[in-house]
Order: structure tokens, then C-alpha cells, then sequence
């Protein structure tokens, strides 16, 4: 039997159906959670004081959650996205698990980018990529998260172009006036 959408929303002319479902009583009550009342988005917390660190580092500002309205990454990857594709739970529910995987990027970069590529989640991967440290500052355990050549070489480009972009804007843009740089101690000025 086909179900249209989600497996478990069919319609009284399915009443006297019975479906099976050979799972651990755990896994079972997350399961019924997970239908009964899809999770919220997670809940971002608003930056205390303003602080501009970010500026003067060389990341970018990590989105902060509240950690109570997050779903922990294990149980994202080890239980939910499996019964997500096992039962074919509805579209949304995995909008908010996606929205769920993503709050964990900027602390789990990688782990959350080599998940996302896996498992085709392509908006997910291309947000958590922005937080990669450049790939060969990580060990040869950590980087096996990454499930292809070809998506390593992807995120080595995807690398690339932003360093070049970066490097053409820093290049391209007058920061001094009249292309004057310094001026010597002898009293010449330099010029680009």
C-alpha cells in the first residue's frame, strides 16, 4: 500500500489497516512524540552586550540557541532523520529537524556538513560550510565525515572561491585616499 505524504496521516478509508513496526520501545516513544507533536524550531537567543569580537576575528559570528529548545545532535542523527526516511514522516517534520541540525553548525561544522551531504539536505550543507575551517587544519579521523571524494573537493572549491572573493574585495577596494599607502620617513609618499 502507497500512503500519499506521510505514512501515518491516512484517512478513515484505511481504519481497518494495521501497520507494523518493529522498533524498541525507546525509539517507539520518540517516534509517537515525533508525530503527535513535531518539534518547534530552535529558539535564538539574543547577543548579550553587542560584543564585535567577530569583527576583528577571522570567524563569523555564531548563531546562538537556547539550549533547552535544541534538539541534541545525537539523537538528531542517530534517531530522528532515520525514522524521518524509515517511516516517511511529513515534510515539515523534517523541515524542523533540518532547522534543528543547523543550530548545531557553528560548533559541529563538519559533522553537521558531512551529514547534510550524505543524506542530500543541500541548503543545510551550504550554511554549515561557512563555518568549515579550512579542511586540512582537520585530522585524517575527523575528516572522514565527509562521505565523497567529490564532496570534499566541492567544499575544497566552495573554499577557494570564498578566499579569492574575500582576497578581490580586499584588493579592489581604495582604502586610502588617491592610492596614497604611507609615507616614507624620507617624506615621499607612496603610491599603488
Amino acid at each position: 500500500m502507497s500512503f500519499p505524504g506521510d505514512m501515518f496521516s491516512f484517512g478513515s478509508d484505511h481504519l481497518d489497516e494495521s501497520v507494523d513496526i518493529h522498533e524498541t520501545s525507546d525509539v517507539l516513544i520518540v517516534l509517537l512524540r515525533l508525530l503527535h507533536s513535531p518539534p518547534s524550531p530552535p529558539v535564538p537567543l539574543l547577543p548579550e552586550g553587542q560584543d564585535n569580537q567577530h569583527i576583528i576575528s577571522h570567524k563569523l559570528p555564531k548563531k546562538v540557541y537556547d539550549p533547552a529548545t535544541v534538539i541534541p545532535l545525537p539523537l538528531l542523527l542517530s534517531v530522528l532523520y532515520g525514522l524521518v526516511d524509515k517511516y516517511a514522516i511529513s515534510d515539515a517534520v523534517t523541515k524542523s529537524l533540518n532547522g534543528h541540525l543547523l543550530a548545531h553548525a557553528p560548533v559541529f561544522p563538519l559533522t553537521v556538513y558531512g551529514f547534510a551531504t550524505t543524506h542530500r539536505l543541500d541548503y543545510v550543507a551550504s550554511e554549515a560550510s561557512q563555518y568549515l575551517q579550512p579542511l586540512a587544519s582537520y585530522t585524517a579521523n575527523e575528516i572522514v565525515v565527509i562521505p565523497t571524494v567529490f564532496a570534499y573537493h566541492q567544499v575544497m572549491r566552495l573554499q577557494a572561491l570564498r578566499m579569492k572573493a574575500l582576497r578581490d574585495l580586499v584588493l579592489g577596494e581604495d582604502i586610502f585616499p588617491h592610492g596614497a599607502c604611507c609615507e616614507l620617513l624620507t617624506g615621499r609618499m607612496l603610491t599603488l
